[in-house]
């Protein structure tokens, strides 16, 4: 499998599964081989009239066709972790290569005035998510196996909602680095001196009108940054929820794949929220 784009939430679906699965299934080298090497057979069989190339070409469509039905019906679990390890390792492959660069870049937004704690709870929250989603991924270690399907799609939905939470930050950097060019200090001394004028000349009131929408914008940009922290705030609350869910889940319960389904669908609701900012 490869993939032009990163893993979206779409990736992870049931339908997204399903397909590989018969998409697999059918491309496999069992099912695609045995047929086309069958093919010529029987043509050489309708040639030379002769029965054992006629019984070749058939069993090499019965094996193509057994194999399709065996991958797609009874290894459907199989196939879909091997999927599902795939796109964990190009997140994890992807966070490797960008979060020095999004931590580097958050660290200098730290020098933007008064944004200081807006910077310093953003780099706090890289950390934060990550750590919270190294501790979801030991707990599934501790109930389910590595290939076992169950565990993929909750790593998943996790790596989905980190993913998003890391997307929130890099908008963040964006629109610090934008207040960052307000200087609010010359704003605010020039709103002082025009306010002195005893008499206003329609060029200062122009001027007075470009600076106080410079001094909004600000406040919005930064209202925006107050949103998308928040955003991350609920996305680690999901995550630690989950965690705490798993961490109590039996999963020999009878109740233990409704558990599970409730726990996965809150995380990719979440991950799914986190694209709408």
């Amino acid at each position: 499998m490869e993939h032009d784009l990163p893993p979206n939430l779409q990736d992870y679906s049931q339908g997204a599964l399903r397909r590989q699965v018969l998409r697999q299934g059918l491309t496999h080298w069992l099912t695609l081989y045995p047929p086309a090497l069958g093919l010529p057979l029987g043509f050489a069989a309708y040639l030379f009239n002769t029965p054992l190339l006629y019984l070749a070409a058939l069993g090499g469509a019965a094996l193509g066709m057994g194999s399709a039905i065996i991958n797609i019906f009874f290894r459907g679990d199989a196939l879909s972790s091997r999927y599902l390890q795939e796109l964990a390792g190009q997140l994890r492959e992807q966070e490797r290569q960008a979060l020095d660069e999004l931590r580097r870049e958050l660290e200098q937004t730290r020098a933007v005035p008064g944004a200081e704690d807006h910077a310093g709870q953003a780099v706090e929250q890289l950390d934060q998510l990550r750590a919270k989603v190294d501790n979801l991924s030991r707990l599934l270690t501790e109930k389910f196996q590595q290939g076992e399907l169950s565990y993929g799609r909750f790593l998943g939905a996790a790596e989905q909602v980190q993913m998003g939470g890391f997307d929130n930050l890099r908008r963040i950097v964006s629109l610090l680095k934008s207040v960052g060019g307000i200087d609010l200090d010359y704003l605010e001394k020039r709103l002082r001196q025009i306010d002195k004028l005893a008499d206003l000349a329609e060029a200062d009131r122009k001027e007075r009108e470009t600076l106080l929408r410079r001094q909004q914008l600000r406040i919005s940009q930064l209202e925006q940054v107050n949103e998308l922290l928040a955003a991350n705030e609920e996305a680690m609350t999901a995550i630690q929820e989950t965690a705490a869910a798993v961490a109590a889940m039996s999963t020999n319960s009878p109740l233990a794949k409704g558990d599970l389904e409730t726990a996965i669908a809150q995380l990719q609701q979440v991950a799914a929220r986190a694209k709408q900012y």
